[in-house]
């Protein structure tokens, strides 16, 4: 049997013969033969292509079923680093296409890191980064700028901004992204991101802390909570690293540095850190969180590496 393709060239053959052979029968001028000819041909191709699901098969940018923005927000330190921008490529936009919205952080010459003093890059060096990521937005804060926040020790105030940009791409587009994926610009995305197929849109999805762990299972089939819990379930805050929100339940989180009042309390003795925050805010709003086996770690300078204290649970180098 012919497929749709081919079923396609021998009717065009046939009406070809046939429109041949009633030129030589009535003598018609070529251009009217030519333009016979063109005619038909478009309405076959039209056929073999709509109907017989060719043009779908070659279609190289379906149609997005759901709408996503990309958030990486903080100082950009290993950005420059092949390895992350090539990985967040791969495993974060080529799995969930969006729209990639970037707040970096301009830092001095050197930076205090976890007690470690590293030499900063300057933006010049993340110029080959930015261009293959292609953001839809990207903004540079100035140093020590903590856009309005009293306290803002962690970054959190950026979330907001980088929220501000999508609040403002969804008016000029009339539409609102389903999910945000939340990220920070020296993460290395270890492992493939979940579909947008398998997000829930009831909950917020976090990474969890790697040195509770025994081991990450593969995929995204179960849910975290059957396989593993955390550290202390009494004294814990969670990780600031990577999320997975709903554009519905976003807001409260990105706009944690600018919320007072936090039940803190909810952390235990894990209180005083500042991922707590972000506990005690989705606590606040009623707002469900799960920990899904993400594998996100964060990309150290070697400065930072060959500190003998530097997390080795959250880190690469």
């Amino acid at each position: 049997m012919f497929g749709p393709l081919e079923h396609f060239w021998f009717k065009l053959f046939k009406i070809t013969l046939l429109l041949k052979d009633l030129y030589s029968k009535t003598r018609l001028r070529k251009t009217l033969l030519v333009v016979q000819i063109l005619i038909v041909s478009l309405l076959f191709l039209l056929d073999a292509f709509f109907f017989h699901g060719i043009f779908h098969s070659l279609t190289l940018n379906p149609v997005r079923k759901y709408r996503i923005a990309h958030c990486i927000t903080g100082a950009p330190r290993t950005l420059y680093r092949e390895e992350v921008y090539v990985a967040y490529q791969r495993q974060a936009l080529n799995k969930l296409p969006g729209d990639l919205f970037i707040v970096l952080q301009m830092t001095s010459k050197t930076e205090m890191v976890h007690g470690t003093l590293i030499k900063s890059s300057p933006p010049r060096s993340y110029a080959n980064a930015l261009k293959y990521l292609s953001p839809r937005k990207i903004e540079w804060i100035s140093v020590n700028n903590h856009l309005g926040a009293v306290k803002d020790t962690s970054g959190y105030a950026k979330w907001k901004r980088c929220l501000d940009h999508i609040e403002e791409a969804e008016k000029i587009d009339g539409l609102k992204y389903d999910f945000i994926v939340r990220s920070r610009p020296d993460l290395y995305i270890a492992k493939d991101l979940p579909s947008a197929d398998i997000l829930p849109k009831d909950r917020v999805l976090i990474n969890p802390y790697y040195e509770c762990l025994q081991h990450i299972p593969s995929g995204y089939n179960q849910r975290w909570t059957d396989i593993q819990p955390p550290c202390d379930k009494k004294n814990y805050g969670l990780s600031d690293l990577f999320a997975i929100l709903p554009r519905g339940l976003a807001a409260p989180y990105m706009r944690v540095a600018y919320t007072s009042n936090l039940p803190k309390h909810i952390c235990g003795s894990s209180a005083i850190y500042q991922e707590c925050l972000i506990r005690a805010v989705l606590y606040k709003q009623n707002i469900t969180f799960e920990l899904w086996p993400f594998v996100v770690k964060i990309m150290r300078s070697a400065d930072f590496c060959r500190h003998n204290s530097w997390n080795r649970f959250n880190s690469w180098c």
